[in-house]
């Protein structure tokens, strides 16, 4: 007989979290700020980087989640559900910038600078830790501090893959010399 993970409720508080923990957390939002921050203004798109503010403040209210759970020992449940409503949503907006072409930029040059050694090493190491984190996501109780611990060193190293892969890019199209 298979077993289900345990599903997070509002109910839940969770055991074991540690400000080291909640600290941690913060370090993807950093990585992942400052690489849409550098990217949006690179794009010279606002959508974008209303994309970026949004997504910043997802994960910011999930750092802020997790301090709470440490500190007050509550779970405030609209700060923990709010990353699958925000985070899609930020996404979608920064795509379609991109894709849409909403900004001061010529994608075949964007595109050709991100394809660039060592740009697109740091894009494709973004690529596949995000695939990870998804993978974790179904696969992990949210709830556990062992399992936290896991999402969230993978989620900061795929997220200082993104920023370094984002400044390779700007050195690459010579807008960082």
């Amino acid at each position: 007989m298979e077993t289900k993970k345990p599903k997070m409720t509002k109910d839940t508080v969770p055991e074991g979290f540690t400000l080291a923990l909640a600290a941690v957390d913060a370090l993807p939002v950093v990585f992942f700020s400052l690489a849409a921050l550098a990217f949006g203004v690179y794009l010279a798109s606002p959508v974008f980087l209303i994309g970026a503010a949004l997504a910043t403040f997802a994960g910011a209210a999930k750092v802020a989640w997790k301090f709470i759970v440490v500190l007050r020992r509550k779970n405030v449940w609209w700060m923990f559900r709010q990353m699958r409503i925000l985070m899609p949503a930020a996404m979608l907006l920064m795509v379609l910038a991109v894709v849409c072409g909403w900004g001061d930029f010529h994608a075949g040059l964007v595109w050709q600078a991100m394809r660039t050694p060592p740009a697109a090493w740091g894009f494709l190491a973004w690529a596949l830790g995000m695939a990870l984190m998804i993978a974790l996501a179904c696969a992990l109780d949210s709830a556990d501090p062992k399992s936290n611990k896991i999402e969230q060193g993978v989620n900061a190293a795929a997220q200082l893959c993104l920023l370094l892969g984002v400044l390779a890019m700007l050195v690459a199209s010579n807008v960082v010399q």
